[in-house]
């Protein structure tokens, strides 16, 4: 699903993490760069020896380059192929005309991953992605509302299996024997699409264990780092910070955003987008985390 969001129901989220400004119920709009300061962020000092004392209950995992990776992706030619043949097929339904269905399709595609960009480098609210497929059909002549151009990005979306996307090998084992353990399991991701889309991508996946809670950016409107992801993670399993560690590949957007609640944090090992992180574990596979302390007998 696209979820389409207003500027209101964003700032109701990001009210909780930024203060009122002057004398008015609008609160000031929450930037990244101001609650990256304020929660230690960027460098987080974790006391040596913790982890042995740790007493987790519940396991948090990012999903992209970490339970799921492009392992055999299309040529582009076959993505705007099926791009094309899909937005045809949409706009004739909903008796739009359209000249060019494959330039459509790539503006669309396109204009969501700058706006995704953006958000990433400023305050991190989920943008309003109908509002931007809408904008981008525009600038190709095809005039719709924002309930059509939702409809449209359903209707061209290209799933994980086939965009190449295949799960790590040792993911679903990694995650069955972490169940058997007794540990609750999360995911934490930044996505565009969310819903039944994102459920399905896991089923075909192989990765569809019964997840206790599910935070998808597109569905909370705000993206990793944003506190509101994982807090809305710690809520759906009725858990506080420290009973919860986070798995990903990524030091600012995993690491540093769970750590700045006090939620531990494993780094999938891989290209360092940050530093002075220092996570509390460091690993190559999956399967490793089965072999760490905290992790090896059943959950607390």
């Amino acid at each position: 699903m696209l979820a389409q969001r207003g500027a209101s129901e964003r700032r109701e989220v990001a009210s909780r993490y930024c203060t009122p400004r002057g004398h008015g119920p609008k609160p000031e709009r929450c930037s990244v760069t101001r609650w990256m300061r304020s929660s230690n962020l960027v460098a987080v000092a974790r006391p040596a020896g913790t982890s042995h004392h740790m007493q987790l209950r519940a396991v948090l995992f990012d999903v992209g380059d970490t339970l799921w990776h492009a392992a055999q992706p299309p040529p582009p030619a076959e993505f705007r192929r099926m791009g094309a043949e899909r937005a045809e097929a949409f706009l004739r339904h909903i008796g739009v005309p359209c000249r060019n269905p494959e330039q459509l399709a790539r503006a669309a595609w396109a204009s969501m991953e700058s706006a995704m960009r953006a958000a990433r480098s400023s305050d991190r609210v989920e943008p309003d992605y109908a509002a931007v497929a809408r904008s981008a059909a525009a600038s190709e002549g095809v005039f719709l509302t924002n309930e059509q151009a939702a409809a449209l990005m359903e209707a061209i979306y290209i799933s994980g299996a086939e965009g190449g996307k295949r799960a790590y090998p040792d993911a679903r084992g990694t995650l069955v024997e972490l169940r058997n353990r007794g540990f609750r399991l999360g995911i934490v991701t930044n996505r565009a699409f969310g819903g039944e889309r994102f459920r399905a991508d896991l089923r075909e996946l192989g990765l569809d264990v019964g997840w206790d809670a599910v935070s998808v950016s597109v569905e909370v409107g705000f993206l990793k780092p944003h506190p509101a992801l994982f807090e809305h993670a710690l809520t759906a399993l009725d858990l506080e910070p420290r009973q919860a560690l986070m798995v990903g590949n990524s030091l600012v957007e995993d690491v540093s955003g769970a750590q700045a609640l006090g939620i531990a944090a494993a780094w999938k090992r891989s290209q360092p987008d940050a530093e002075g992180v220092t996570p509390d574990l460091t690993f190559g596979e999956l399967s490793e985390l089965l072999l760490w302390p905290p992790l090896k007998e059943a959950a607390h």
